[in-house]
This record gives structure tokens, C-alpha cells and sequence, in this order.
């Protein structure tokens, strides 16, 4: 049932190019419209707003993700003092964070999402952002009513690092676009040889250099490419290649530093399975989209990830290089297995739906202003 009163959200985070944060943002709000809700929308990018009806305000581009620290610092400021005053204009019911940037010393009932915490578990891989998630991200969460952790992973997270109440902290677990991700249309054919797919940041976490050493003694093996897609800072760019290069392995992984939103699903389909290794994860969304798109997912069991994959996927210790070794050597060589964990995976995408996780939100802010 929608709220009584208008739902305004913080959407600055959608960018000028949407990525995970964006898109979260965009799937949410249309599917909060579709059930219902007066929404209010403060966003630089109002012509990707499909809400009819909604009363969206256009903010600076400035603030924007792809601006980086300035643009985070912007936005920051902005959300103290901009969005301060629109809000008083328009006197929202509640507002809706979906990211932990929100109104320090408001009265009005605030619910605030967060997918991770990162930069306190791995703080040498985020040295700008651990000030940030110590001192700013735990005064936003104080001053709100409730919580919106993406994983049950995340919510002990947020019970280990933060004093927040664990009855103020609800799991609402993320979607996928079944318009996108689908077992149905173009396969990707790069070669002769079958191909393994990543899918994800290059940083330390994500635990490529175990990936990459496990690939190593498959590929000896077996005629199979790796294919990359994704990149990070420099230092971490470069400490991969250089690993890469050590092992010879250049003439059988393929990096794609970019990969569009229309070229994703057919790399997916077209993959033999797709591998995600990370030893942390807030959701683990490319194992959802692989899974929609009838791919086999080998994945680490490890934080967030089997709460997505579920028993769908064929999970490995991700600090074994055998065991992920293993795994990948199983996918390669027994067909039957594949079309088990394909079948398994279609099947398990249909419990995540976005219409699943716009009413679990609707329900926390109905909470939250109840509180």
C-alpha cells in the first residue's frame, strides 16, 4: 500500500552514464511509481526517469559520479544545503536515500541504503573513502529512521563497524532486468575456443590474481580464453598485467576495460561460465545477470554471494587457486553439470524481481515513518 504523502528520493547519484548505482536508483523508482507512490525526485538526469507523474527536480551534473572526488565532495555539500532547501519547499512525507548520503539534523523520517562497506574492510584499497564511511556515512545512518542493507552479508557488516540498532536494519535484497537478461538472443562468439567471463572492478578484493593463477593451470589443459571485462585504478591495472605477463598467459585472456550495456547479455550467453572469485561482495550482481541469461556461474562462497546464487552456482573457496581451478576444469569438461547450473540459475532469478524489492522499500519506509 503506498505511504500517505509524497516519498521524495536522493537520486543525485544517477550520472551522466549509469552504472550499479545508477541503475539501482532508475529500476526503483520506476517500480515505486508503478506501485503507487507520490514520488519526488531530485536527479541530473530527469529524462531517464520513467515515473509518470512524479515531480522530479533537475540538480547539477556536477555532482555527478563520473566527476569523481570533486563530484562526490559536491554532492555531499549539495545534500546539506540544496537538497535541505528543496525539501523544506516541498515538504515530502519521507525521503529515500539510495546511497548513504543523506540530511544530518532533520526531523523529517529518512530511510538510507547502503550496498557495502568496502572501504572499511579493505581501507588500502580506498584510502578517500574510509574517512568518508568512518565519520560521514555513520551520522547519516544515526539520523535516520531505518536502513536498507542489499545483502544479510552487508547487514552484519553494518552491525560489526556501526552502534546502529539491529531492528533499524533491513534487507532488501537487489533485482536484475528481465527486459536485458535473457537466456533468449545474440551469443557472443569470440574464437574457436570456448571462453570463461569476468565481470567486475579490478581491485585486490576482487581476487583476480588467484582467478588468474587457477586460469593458468586450466588453460594448460585446456583450450579455453578468459575474457575481462572491467578495469580500476592504475597501480592494480598494471599489477595484473604484469602477473598475466608472467605467467604467458597475454595470448589467452582478453581485456575489455569497457563493455556496453547492449553487448553485456550476449557476452554473458555466449560465456561457458562465468567466474566471481571476489572475497567480498555487497550483492554480486553479474552473478544474478549471468544466471538470467542461462550462463553457469562459478563463484566464491564467500559474504553476500550465496545468499544471490542460492545452490544455482558451483561455489568454491576463493582463496584456494585449487579449488577455483577445479571448478573451472568441471564447467570445461562435463556438459551435464552445465545444463544443470544453467537450469538452476534460470530458475532462481525468477525471486528477483524489482517489483520484489520495491515493495520490500515500501514496506521499510511505511516502518520508518510508523517508528
Amino acid at each position: 500500500m503506498a505511504i500517505d504523502g509524497a516519498l521524495a528520493i536522493n537520486a543525485a547519484i544517477i550520472g551522466q552514464h549509469p552504472t550499479g548505482l545508477g541503475f539501482y536508483a532508475l529500476h526503483l523508482i520506476s517500480e515505486l511509481a508503478a506501485l503507487g507512490e507520490r514520488l519526488v525526485v531530485y536527479t541530473s538526469r530527469p529524462d531517464l526517469i520513467k515515473a509518470p507523474g512524479a515531480q522530479v527536480h533537475r540538480v547539477s551534473a556536477e555532482m555527478g559520479p563520473e566527476r569523481g572526488a570533486p563530484g562526490h565532495l559536491r554532492r555531499l555539500l549539495w545534500t546539506q544545503t540544496g537538497l535541505r532547501a528543496r525539501v523544506w519547499r516541498t515538504r515530502p512525507r519521507v525521503m529515500l536515500n539510495v546511497t548513504p548520503e543523506g540530511l544530518l539534523g532533520t526531523a523529517l523520517p529518512q530511510v538510507t541504503t547502503i550496498h557495502d562497506v568496502l572501504p572499511l574492510l579493505y581501507p588500502a584499497e580506498y584510502p578517500r573513502q574510509r574517512h568518508y564511511f568512518r565519520y560521514y556515512v555513520p551520522a547519516v545512518l544515526r539520523a535516520s529512521r531505518a536502513v536498507i542493507a542489499s545483502s544479510e552479508s552487508t547487514r552484519r557488516d553494518l552491525l560489526r563497524f556501526y552502534n546502529v540498532p539491529a531492528e533499524k536494519v533491513h534487507v532488501v535484497l537487489l533485482g536484475y532486468d528481465p527486459s536485458q537478461f535473457t537466456a533468449e538472443g545474440r551469443k557472443a562468439v569470440l574464437g574457436p575456443e570456448p571462453y570463461l567471463l569476468y565481470v567486475g572492478n579490478v581491485m585486490p578484493h576482487k581476487n583476480l590474481d588467484r582467478l588468474v593463477d587457477a586460469f593458468a593451470k586450466v588453460v594448460s589443459q585446456i583450450p579455453v580464453r578468459l575474457v575481462l571485462c572491467g578495469s580500476g585504478k592504475r597501480r592494480y591495472v598494471e599489477a595484473l598485467r604484469r602477473r598475466i605477463a608472467a605467467l604467458s598467459l597475454e595470448d589467452w585472456i582478453d581485456w575489455r576495460p569497457y563493455v556496453s550495456d547492449e553487448e553485456l547479455p550476449a557476452l554473458y550467453r555466449g560465456a561457458h561460465a562465468l567466474v566471481l572469485p571476489s572475497l567480498h561482495e555487497g550483492f554480486g550482481l553479474p552473478a544474478l545477470e549471468a544466471m538470467a541469461c542461462g550462463t553457469p556461474v562459478v563463484a566464491a562462497a564467500a559474504s553476500s554471494i550465496p545468499e544471490v546464487v542460492g545452490d544455482a552456482a558451483l561455489l568454491v573457496d576463493p582463496r584456494d587457486v585449487g579449488s577455483i581451478a577445479t571448478a573451472l576444469g568441471q564447467v570445461l569438461t562435463d556438459a551435464r553439470l552445465c545444463q544443470h547450473l544453467s537450469a538452476r540459475g534460470r530458475e532462481r532469478v525468477q525471486r528477483f524481481p524489482w517489483e520484489v524489492t520495491a515493495r520490500a522499500v515500501q514496506r521499510t519506509v511505511a516502518h520508518a515513518i510508523a517508528a
